[in-house]
């Protein structure tokens, strides 16, 4: 293939057009399922001309000299179409086995290139003295098929790696670092622990920090699974990667992204699978089943050589080893977690470490997640819990145009608010049809000395500490109606937690949400539950 500077490239012929179309300009990825895409074309091609010298022992009592000639013709076509399948996976094998032989062992690699190699050799040199069996179909198609059982193996670890991409892009390009002769734009790699930084409306903080200065609210999804915004103030600390809301802070770096919550996240998808228990009996088995299979064809082979001689005794040697070659030890484990996979996801479960489903039928507890596990992710609902109508439809206008988390909570058209101020961290203030209002959390009306009208007091106080994010509304310095917003169960939530507990184990729950509406949940469920946990705290 060859191409010019802003020119279509030139191929040479198909198959390199194939094996580009295939790789789609991924890499090494690309060019490994290009590889095993040309290597099946030629495979069903081997298949095919097998099929003229099958056509020997079913028509030889009619075969004359020009049905030998292409018979001759198959064999040579055989070989040609054969070895550039052996060179375009083999090496890889051939590479695995030299290394556990170094080693001092004979695993599933070193089986297989084995029966492989005899196969093909044994073809290529009857092929050459024009007689006797050919296996071209038998090497090729059991090194295809083991090569494409490493692809499936290797696609799962994949998805771990983007996985910790995903991650990583939660930090922002750039970070504007506060230096003694004014700010500065700086990667975020480049921030130590001490330095201040500038944290404006819509970016992402660069590194695990503790607020300065200003009042706001952020959204760190990615650590805790809760999309509800959380306020910050001076003296929180915000992990890596969470948005900001409305307001700007100034913070102090306490650790870099790579030393924080987010890079021990990043390092945790990005490590290698661990051998899971049936891989390392698989690795046991192979070597076990090498030692036995080349035990059994050099048998197999003394004891033949009287019957049929050399040839007699080579072909029972390389029968032996290709019934022996552990297809289904180099192509059930990957393929089994494949499916399994697959299965699992249909069902809204996504397994990253195989690990973990050899040890499930293990286990005896079950720590839970809440928000999006148990509960239902359709956005929650905004209920009037008292104040008249005319007052709660105010609440709702300037809730849902506020730009805070729960304006998704509102239901239905509100009128637009007019002149409205964010304050963040405690709520907005407008206008809804020339009355103005405010709307934000009880904690801030108290802050502003409002007074709370007698029936929304007693709400108050029925709905505090129920897990329930209560959302005030006043007009003319009195609270005047009360809103709360709940998360609801998934419908199917009760019955899994009962059926888990019925199978004997123990269930808990592990929420990065507020520790209140971590116990309603666990209350309702019947299970203990623990809230306001980070990663690190849901392990230990």
């Amino acid at each position: 293939m060859r191409s010019r500077r802003g020119a279509a490239p030139d191929f040479c012929c198909a198959g390199c057009r194939l094996a580009h179309a295939a790789a789609g300009g991924r890499g090494a990825v690309g060019f490994l399922d290009a590889r095993l895409l040309v290597s099946a074309f030629l495979c069903m091609g081997v298949m095919e001309f097998t099929l003229v010298l099958y056509g020997d022992s079913l028509f030889s009592a009619r075969a004359d000299e020009a049905a030998g000639g292409i018979r001759g013709m198959g064999r040579i076509a055989l070989v040609f179409f054969s070895l550039p399948v052996l060179l375009l996976l083999a090496p890889p094998i051939v590479r695995g086995a030299w290394q556990d032989l170094r080693a001092g062992r004979v695993r599933t690699d070193g089986l297989v290139m084995i029966a492989v190699a005899a196969a093909w050799a044994l073809s290529a040199w009857h092929s050459i003295a024009g007689t006797g069996e050919v296996y071209f179909e038998t090497a090729t198609m059991l090194l295809l098929l083991f090569a494409f059982g490493r692809r499936l193996e290797a696609h799962a670890r994949v998805h771990g790696r983007d996985a910790a991409k995903a991650m990583a892009a939660c930090l922002p390009e750039k970070a504007h670092r506060i230096a003694p002769g004014g700010e500065e734009d700086a990667s975020p790699e480049s921030l130590c622990a001490g330095d201040e930084v500038r944290i404006a409306p819509g970016e992402s903080a660069p590194a695990d920090v503790i607020v300065v200065s200003g009042e706001s609210e952020v959204v760190a999804a990615h650590v805790t699974g809760e999309e509800a915004a959380r306020p910050v103030s001076p003296g929180d600390e915000v992990p890596a990667g969470a948005v900001n809301g409305p307001g700007g802070l100034t913070a102090r770096v306490v650790r870099p992204a790579h030393e924080g919550t987010l890079g021990r996240i990043t390092a945790l998808l990005d490590a290698p699978l661990p051998p899971t228990r049936t891989l390392r009996m698989t690795d046991a088995l192979s070597t076990w089943l090498a030692i036995v299979a080349v035990a059994a064809a050099a048998l197999g082979a003394w004891l033949a050589v009287p019957r049929g001689g050399i040839d007699e005794s080579v072909r029972t040697a390389l029968a032996v080893l290709v019934v022996a070659c552990p297809c289904a030890l180099g192509l059930a484990t990957p393929l089994a977690y494949r499916a399994i996979r697959a299965a699992l996801a249909k069902r809204g479960v996504l397994v990253r470490d195989p690990a973990a489903l050899e040890v499930a039928a293990t286990a005896t507890h079950v720590f839970l997640d809440k928000t999006g596990t148990l509960t239902d992710p359709r956005a929650p609902r905004l209920r009037r819990v008292t104040g008249e109508r005319a007052a709660c439809e105010r609440l709702e206008s300037l809730v849902a145009h506020s730009g805070h988390a729960l304006a998704s909570a509102v239901r239905g058209r509100c009128a637009a608010p007019t002149r409205v101020r964010q304050h963040p961290g405690a709520g907005v203030e407008g206008e809804v049809s020339g009355v103005p209002g405010r709307a934000g959390s009880p904690a801030w009306m108290d802050r502003e000395g409002l007074r709370w009208r007698a029936s929304t007091a007693r709400a108050r106080s029925r709905l505090d500490g129920r897990g329930a994010t209560l959302v005030a509304y006043a007009e003319e310095g009195e609270v005047v109606a009360l809103g709360a917003v709940r998360q609801t169960l998934r419908p199917s939530a009760r019955d899994a937690v009962a059926r888990l507990r019925a199978a004997g184990l123990e269930v808990a729950i592990l929420s990065g949400d507020r520790a209140e509406t971590a116990a309603r949940a666990g209350a309702r469920l019947g299970v203990p539950a623990h809230g306001a946990l980070l990663p690190e705290a849901k392990v230990e």
